[in-house]
C-alpha cells in the first residue's frame, strides 16, 4: 500500500502538478491536521473536497487551528481518525487530532493528561503495520523544534509511542521541524506543511518512506 502523508494544509487549495498527480496514484491519503487556517467546516468542506474529487481513500484528524465543526465534517465524510482504530489492507491506523497547549490558545489544544486519556485506548491489531497520525509530534524530537531549539511537542504523545511502538508516527503542528527522526524502532515523519510538501510510504513487506 502507498501511502502520500500531507499535513498543515492551512485552507490552501491549490496543488502542484507533481502533487495531484501523487494522489491520484497513491491507495490511500493521510492528512495529519491543520486542514483550515482557524476555519469552520465550510472551509475545510472546501479543502477536502479538492483531495476527495484525486482519491476516494482519506483518512484524516483535525488540528489545532480547526474549529470544533471541522471534527464533526470529518466525521460525516466518514474519514475521522481522532480516538479511533481503522484497519486498511496490512495496516491499522490510530488517530490523535489537535495539539498539546501552545502560546497562542489555538482552538483544539488539550493538556497531556488529556492526551494520554487519548492514546491509552489503543491496542494493537494483527496487522502487519500500525501508524499512528498524530496533528502533535512527540517532544524532544528533530520533529517538534521551533526557533531557537526549543521543543514543542507532547509528552504524551512521546510516552506512548516509547510504549506501543508503532511502527511510523505522522505528524505535523511544528512546519520548521519537517523531516525524520526514530524512537526506538519507531519512525516519526513530520511530512512539512502542504502542498509543497508531503511525505510518501510504501507499506509491503518492508516500510520504506520517502520526503518530497
Amino acid at each position: 500500500m502507498r501511502i502520500c502523508a500531507i499535513t498543515d494544509i492551512h485552507g490552501r487549495t491549490h496543488l502542484s502538478a507533481e502533487l495531484t498527480r501523487v494522489l491520484k496514484a497513491v491507495d490511500l491519503i493521510v492528512i495529519a491536521g491543520d486542514i483550515t487556517h482557524f476555519g469552520n467546516k465550510h472551509d475545510a468542506q472546501r479543502v477536502l473536497d479538492t483531495f476527495k474529487n484525486l482519491s476516494s481513500s482519506i483518512l484524516a484528524v483535525h488540528g489545532n487551528c480547526d474549529q470544533d465543526s471541522v471534527n464533526r465534517l470529518l466525521d460525516d465524510y466518514n474519514i475521522n481518525l481522532h480516538g479511533r482504530s481503522r484497519a486498511v489492507g496490512n495496516t491499522t491506523f490510530y488517530g490523535l487530532g489537535g495539539s498539546n497547549p501552545s502560546p497562542f490558545n489555538t482552538f483544539q489544544e488539550s493538556s497531556d493528561t488529556q492526551i494520554a486519556q487519548v492514546l491509552e485506548q489503543f491496542k494493537k491489531s494483527n496487522t502487519r503495520f500500525h501508524i499512528l497520525v498524530s496533528h502533535a509530534p512527540p517532544v524532544n524530537t528533530k520533529v517538534d523544534t521551533v526557533m531557537f531549539g526549543k521543543h514543542a511537542g507532547s509528552t504524551a504523545v512521546r510516552t506512548f509511542v516509547e510504549q506501543f511502538q508503532p511502527d511510523v508516527v505522522i505528524c505535523g503542528h511544528i512546519h520548521e521541524a519537517r523531516g525524520v527522526d526514530t524512537i526506538g524502532t519507531t519512525v516519526i515523519i513530520n511530512p512539512g506543511p502542504c502542498p509543497k510538501h508531503y511525505a510518501l510510504i510504501t507499506v509491503e513487506n518492508e516500510l520504506q518512506y520517502e520526503l518530497h
